[in-house]
């Protein structure tokens, strides 16, 4: 299941990762990222992270104030929140934000 434009030729990578609480609410936030022109993929949950939902949503981490604000606007909360890092490892991300 792939979001809006992941094959365009250069194109941020997908370095972040979103982790909801069901597959219920990654399904209607794929909907309303795709809405909102967000680049995105679903994808299995990377085992360093677990998650009792087994799916998550990436998605470039220079588009992480777009997808703050559409989950915002949809009542979808955010589990987690991860960037993956160059090494390979994952750092955790603030879930919410000081912004009004």
């Amino acid at each position: 299941m792939a979001g809006t434009g992941t094959e365009t030729t250069g194109a941020a990578p997908l370095d972040g990762v979103l982790i909801l609480a069901s597959i219920h609410f990654v399904l209607k936030a794929e909907e309303r990222l795709k809405a909102a022109g967000v680049v995105h993929e679903v994808v299995p949950v990377p085992r360093r992270l677990g998650s009792d939902c087994g799916m998550a949503i990436a998605f470039a981490t220079r588009d992480l104030a777009g997808v703050r604000a559409a989950l915002k606007k949809a009542a979808i909360a955010i589990a987690r929140l991860y960037r993956k890092e160059p090494g390979g490892g994952y750092s955790e991300l603030p879930i919410t934000t000081d912004e009004p």
